[in-house]
């Protein structure tokens, strides 16, 4: 079926686009612009410091925990009625944000945008690759979605800089301006569900409770490892309840007649690769985590100094990632891939041997020319293969279990790194050497993986 058929069969396919790419491009900055504005609300609120690293994780759990069954429900159930539901729970909870004056508030708002994003990032992907099913057509349409999602995490922490620097409420009030726009255009755009997608029977109840516990209790027990230690009681009790959740999870699927999540899709070799693979975000999040300490602890600039120093890796992300996705249909995902996760690498490398040596400045441009070609390349590759292949009723579930990956790989990735920094000398030249060094391990790993990947038979 071709592109143009495509958007006669589901409505206006280009508009349906930018409406699903400003869905992901709200996800994405969020997940970013809280940063710069942490030690403002900190002061206004009269926040702990152990209160204030609940705002990140808050959302972190809550995304984390319902990607998968937002996932599948996208795969089971009404998609427009979904994605209009959750994008008015996101607005809400930005308002509730914005305008509370209680620290404990805007945990809970943070959690709820959290889970907002869970629902709605993987409808808005299975809305996509529904609308766009020919090859040529879907990479091109992913190309732009991708390119737009990548902004967002590049340019994330420049916008919340730069709200930041005008008051911190704004971090959360105007995406709530802008999520009342993208609702009202996609309740316009996004087409009836006509193939009657309705759960019949009895729905795994126990399995979406496992599924969402199991995925809360890893992300908390890794996020609190940065925090307090991976031998702490904490942090080995989350963990330990994890894996127990996770064994359960496995043995009621496996016994269920209509499972939550299928494990028959985890057989899928390039899935299970690109899934692995996304342990390159929590990379890309941790040098991030690195240098921010690093411009304001110890060059001490401002978090607009800071947030304006990523400016140009996050052009050069939304302005090639369209070109690597077209280069998948014409070159294969793992080749795309693989060449853009060794830029990265190179890029990280650069930091970690000439870091506290020369001008950071010329470390910084160099490093933002690497990454803003190789993220958008290794992530549109891996994005790619992880969907190939999904079929209707998979669609949500694929791109829950891909982006389930990305957000366990920053908890992890960032964990470990921190460890590694405070190990090293804390916030000293040499701990932060050491937490890069970590950064270019990870991705030298998945460079290596993904390298593999080209050798095997594409789909």
């Amino acid at each position: 079926m071709t592109e143009t058929a495509a958007g006669t069969r589901r409505g206006n396919a280009g508009l349906l686009l930018a409406v699903m790419s400003a869905v992901q491009f709200l996800d994405a900055m969020d997940i970013a612009s809280i940063g710069p504005a942490l030690p403002l609300l900190q002061r206004d609120l009269g926040m702990s410091p152990e209160a204030l690293q609940w705002v990140v994780s808050g959302y972190a759990l809550g995304f984390g925990g319902f990607l998968l069954l937002g996932g599948r429900l996208a795969d089971l159930f009404d998609r427009r009625r979904l994605l209009l539901g959750w994008l008015v729970v996101f607005v809400v909870a930005s308002l509730v944000g914005g305008l509370t004056s209680e620290g404990l508030f805007l945990v809970v708002a943070r959690l709820l945008k959290g889970v907002s994003a869970g629902f709605t990032a993987p409808v808005a992907m299975a809305l996509l690759l529904d609308t766009f099913r020919e090859e040529r057509a879907r990479n091109r349409a992913l190309g732009t979605f991708l390119a737009i999602s990548s902004s967002g995490f590049s340019l994330g922490l420049v916008f919340g800089g730069a709200l930041a620097q005008l008051h911190w409420r704004l971090v959360f009030l105007l995406p709530a301006a802008v999520g009342v726009v993208v609702t009202l255009v996609a309740a316009a755009v996004v087409p009836q569900d006509s193939t009657g997608r309705t759960r019949t029977g009895r729905l795994d109840v126990l399995g979406a409770m496992l599924v969402a516990g199991t995925a809360i209790t890893l992300v908390y027990g890794v996020s609190q490892a940065s925090i307090v230690g991976w031998s702490h009681p904490l942090t080995l009790a989350a963990l330990g309840v994890s894996a127990l959740l996770l064994a359960l999870l496995l043995v009621v699927e496996r016994g269920h007649p209509a499972p939550l999540i299928p494990l028959s899709i985890f057989a899928r070799a390039g899935l299970v690769r690109a899934n692995v693979g996304m342990l390159m975000f929590g990379a890309y999040v941790a040098f991030q985590f690195v240098l921010t300490l690093y411009y304001e602890s110890t060059l001490g600039w401002s978090p607009l100094q800071t947030a304006l120093s990523f400016l140009l890796g996050g052009l050069l992300t939304g302005t090639t990632a369209r070109y690597w996705a077209a280069a998948v249909t014409r070159f294969g995902a793992w080749p795309v891939a693989t060449a853009g996760l060794f830029l990265l690498a190179a890029g990280y490398a650069v930091w970690a041997v000439l870091i506290g040596r020369v001008e950071p400045l010329a470390v910084l441009l160099i490093q933002q020319v690497l990454g803003g070609v190789g993220f958008p390349a290794a992530y549109s590759a891996l994005n790619i293969a992880a969907v190939a292949g999904a079929g209707p009723e998979e669609q949500g579930l694929a791109s829950g279990l891909f982006n389930a990956s990305a957000q366990l790989g920053t908890s992890l990735v960032t964990a470990v790194t921190a460890t590694m920094l405070v190990a090293n000398g804390g916030a000293m030249v040499g701990g932060y050497r050491a937490g890069l060094w970590t950064v270019v391990a990870v991705s030298l790993a998945i460079t290596l993986l993904s390298a593999l990947g080209t050798r095997t038979p594409q789909p």
